[in-house]
């Protein structure tokens, strides 16, 4: 269903605290997840994986990009 929530993600500018750019998920899920970000202004890309029937499990990366 489209309209069903799996999964909520944010990227923050964090330079001002410790120079990079934080990506933070949370999901509600079991299904097998992959997060790809890449920062469109230097191409850097961080990859996270969730495998199939394992509770997703948050990422809270504050050193996911460095400008």
């Amino acid at each position: 269903n489209d309209a069903n929530v799996e999964m909520i993600i944010k990227v923050i500018d964090g330079r001002g605290t410790n120079g990079h750019f934080w990506v933070f998920a949370s999901g509600l899920t079991n299904v097998e997840v992959f997060v790809n970000v890449t920062d469109t202004l230097t191409g850097a890309e961080g990859h996270w994986h969730n495998p199939m029937n394992v509770a997703f499990q948050p990422i809270l990366d504050t050193g996911a990009f460095v400008p």
